[in-house]
């Protein structure tokens, strides 16, 4: 009885497990037929275990028949000794009821008559690993490489990946190897690690630019890395690189050839600017000894001879300007300006000074402004002049009889601009029809004759053409041959905001009134000392001559000038270096001495260098007589600007100027003085200042120390950069102070010396920053 028990407790165990644990059991016979099958079944794949029993196991749970014959053939060969029986699990996926998938892990044991086979749903594990084969197949494959580190900025994981990109086993950078295989130097890595753990904890961007790095592959060569680094879980991050080699190499070899032609330009340019000094020099002098020459006692065949000349040095000016507006135009360096003008004045002043010319020719020259056209505009007075002066200038040249009519009127109008219509026409010879179209080309007339006819270059009407579009205008011409040409142009202004009082009586060019002031003359060329102090005795001044920079500086420590007339390109010293010493270092008096810089030079660069060495105002040469005059008789006397510079004001300048709180040493060697990549640290830490200060006051009034302690702790390393020394240890010890927040009491006074450091320091760098900008 009680074996019986015993025998009933195993079954009810048996069946328990069979039915609760998630083990399918399966027996076959010697036919290949399915003979048990446990309750497992049901919750497995779905199939009641009756519905499986003999050859239906076969048809139901396999995908195919091929696949379901191939197993059973292997059952009934085993049973019947042909195949050999193999004690090794296997995996095998059955096809559910609802036709989805389970995988099962099978193990076979064997009898006289049947095979048992016991399974175990595998499915999450299979689905686990399908995921994993995937994930690792992508990071196999995918060209970016993949890597975690650590808070100690060792590797802990790589993407296979490193092998295809730099050519290390995984296991040859893991750990803190990365570092020691990748960097040659071990000062740079260091740095390196602190600006990634900067970024990564702070968020805080320094110096060291970790966006793009060059890393050394195993066999030697170096590869530009881009990086993207986040954080990651458990003090973590993760860094994913990108082979950006092939791109910077490129960049290279562009900025290389960009280099090539920028230096070609700037050849170009200096040789075309020291053409046009070379003849303007002694164009002064033929120009000025004409006028001179004028003024005196003349016969008619003499005055008709200087007149001649005069002529002559004027085309020959106008040449040059000519070439040098060209080049000017053809590099993108000719800038417009925008201020307010009156229009009506500024087109009969243009036609007024063409009318001379007109004259000699015997045509009229008219002018028509349609009453609707506005007087104050917004705009560049001085370029459109030059367009009108070298399309009237054109259409009387070509013009010998009849006339040249200016026609202005508005076209349409808005709230704040207006499109004024310009119309130059002549009754002259006109254009040829197939040449109509060429006509605005460099170098080029209508025909071959008409240069060797009526002179002049051919590049009047590209100039034109250039600057109309520079104005953001429209310009075409018509003609008939031997009947005229009509030249029409648009241009977009804007309209005045304010009210502009221009006076309308023309100015007073008279030089008949002497301007007795004692002028010091500094010049190189004797012909322009001669030319220049005979001019200068006919208006009552006394004039000391000075053949170079240290001569003129020898004079001013010697006498007190009214006004100092400055050459700027001598030998020995030129006229930069001189008026600086003029400026700065012999007395206040001497500084209050107007210095005017003669020059031949008329680039924007050239006059920019000499306002900021000093200079109060620049002449070109060939001087125009009236010019001079009216710059002398504008800076003849001490200006209220200059008796501001009161000894009080002096001593608080040169204090300003001994005390300096930046240290820019560093920071350029950095930067390799690149002035651009210089120039944007500067305004980033500009920037920067200005937000420490805001919440350094905020912070402070709201007694929040942790504001403050990151705060503090993001300048930190700006501090150093900028070699701001007097602040370093007091920045290190604010942010101790707001850590721990302790020793808070007095921390006011260190607040305030920061604020008023900083406050001086942004004045260093905005005037450092002014000097950069200016040598771009």
């Amino acid at each position: 009885m009680k074996e019986n028990n015993k025998e009933i407790g195993n079954t009810t165990i048996t069946k328990l497990l069979l039915n609760e644990a998630d083990i399918l059991v399966i027996s076959y016979n010697r036919k290949g037929e399915v003979t048990y099958i446990s309750p497992t079944a049901e919750k497995l794949i779905g199939y009641k275990p009756k519905k499986l029993l003999g050859k239906q196991w076969w048809g139901l749970t396999f995908f195919s028949k091929e696949e379901s014959k191939l197993f059973r053939n292997k059952i009934k060969g085993i049973l019947s000794g042909e195949k050999e029986f193999n004690t090794k699990p296997y995996q095998r996926k059955l096809k559910c009821e609802n036709e989805k998938v389970k995988w099962i892990e099978w193990r076979d044991s064997l009898s006289d008559n049947e095979i048992v086979s016991v399974g175990i749903d595998i499915t999450s594990w299979k689905k686990k690993e399908a995921s994993k084969i995937q994930s690792d197949k992508i990071l196999e494959n995918v060209n970016s490489l993949v890597m975690v580190s650590n808070n100690k900025d060792e590797i802990i994981y790589s993407s296979p990946s490193v092998k295809k990109m730099l050519g290390y086993e995984v296991e040859e950078i893991m750990g803190d190897k990365w570092w020691d295989v990748t960097y040659d130097n071990k000062q740079e890595a260091i740095k390196t690690k602190e600006a990634i753990n900067n970024y990564v904890n702070f968020n805080i961007k320094n110096f060291v630019d970790i966006s793009k790095r060059k890393i050394k592959a195993r066999n030697g060569e170096y590869k530009w890395i881009e990086w993207h680094i986040s954080k990651g879980a458990n003090d973590t991050y993760i860094s994913v690189g990108t082979d950006i080699t092939d791109r910077i190499l490129t960049d290279i070899e562009l900025k290389k050839a960009k280099e090539s032609a920028e230096e070609s330009l700037k050849v170009k340019n200096e040789f075309l600017a020291n053409m046009s000094h070379e003849i303007r020099t002694p164009l002064n002098a033929i120009i000025g000894f004409t006028d001179l020459l004028l003024e005196t006692k003349l016969t008619t065949e003499q005055k008709l001879h200087l007149e001649t000349m005069q002529n002559s040095g004027e085309i020959l000016l106008s040449l040059i300007n000519d070439v040098l507006d060209l080049s000017k135009l053809e590099s993108g360096k000719l800038e417009i300006e925008v201020i307010p003008f009156n229009l009506h004045k500024q087109l009969n002043e243009v036609v007024r000074l063409m009318k001379i010319k007109a004259r000699e020719k015997n045509i009229s020259l008219n002018l028509e402004i349609d009453s609707n056209t506005p007087k104050e505009v917004v705009g560049d007075p001085t370029r459109l002049g030059q367009i009108l002066l070298n399309l009237i200038g054109n259409a009387i040249k070509f013009t010998n009889k009849g006339s040249v009519t200016v026609s202005v009127k508005q076209l349409k109008e808005s709230t704040k601009s207006t499109t004024v219509f310009f119309e130059i026409q002549d009754t002259g010879i006109g254009i040829v029809s197939n040449k109509i179209n060429t006509v605005f080309g460099a170098f080029t007339q209508a025909k071959s004759d008409t240069s060797r006819i009526y002179g002049g270059t051919g590049l009047g009407l590209t100039i034109v053409k250039k600057l109309v579009g520079l104005l953001n205008g429209e310009i075409n011409v018509e003609s008939k041959f031997g009947k005229g040409s009509v030249f029409k142009f648009t241009l977009p202004l804007q309209k005045s905001s304010s009210k502009i009082k221009v006076e309308e009586l023309e100015e007073d060019l008279s030089m008949d009134k002497p301007l007795d002031l004692n002028i010091l003359l500094v010049d190189d060329n004797k012909t322009n000392q001669l030319l220049g102090k005979t001019r200068l005795e006919r208006w009552g001044c006394t004039v000391d001559l000075a053949n170079n920079g240290i001569e003129g500086v020898k004079k001013t420590q010697q006498k007190l000038y009214d006004v100092i007339l400055m050459d700027i390109q001598m030998p020995i010293m030129d006229g930069y270096e001189a008026t600086k010493i003029i400026k700065n270092d012999i007395s206040e008096q001497v500084s209050k001495i107007p210095v005017i810089a003669m020059t031949a030079y008329t680039s924007k660069n050239d006059i920019k260098r000499a306002i900021n060495a000093g200079m109060d105002d620049y002449i070109f040469k060939p001087f125009k007589p009236a010019e001079v005059y009216k710059l002398l008789k504008k800076y003849g006397k001490i200006s209220e600007e200059n008796n501001n510079k009161t000894p009080e004001n002096i001593e608080k300048q040169i204090k300003s100027k001994s005390e300096k709180y930046t240290d820019l040493k560093f920071i350029r060697e950095e930067t390799m003085n690149e002035s651009s990549i210089l120039a944007l640290l500067i305004e980033s830490f500009i920037n920067d200042i200005d937000e420490f200060l805001e919440i350094l006051d905020k912070g402070f009034k709201s007694k929040n120390w942790k504001l403050l302690h990151e705060a503090t702790h993001k300048i930190k390393p700006s501090i150093r950069m900028f070699g701001i020394s007097k602040l370093d240890q007091v920045i290190h010890d604010l942010v101790n102070r707001f850590r721990e927040k302790k020793q808070l009491n007095n921390v006011d006074e260190r607040i305030n010396l920061c604020d008023k450091i900083l406050k001086d320091v942004k004045i260093e760098l905005l005037t450092e920053l002014k000097l950069l900008k200016d040598e771009q």
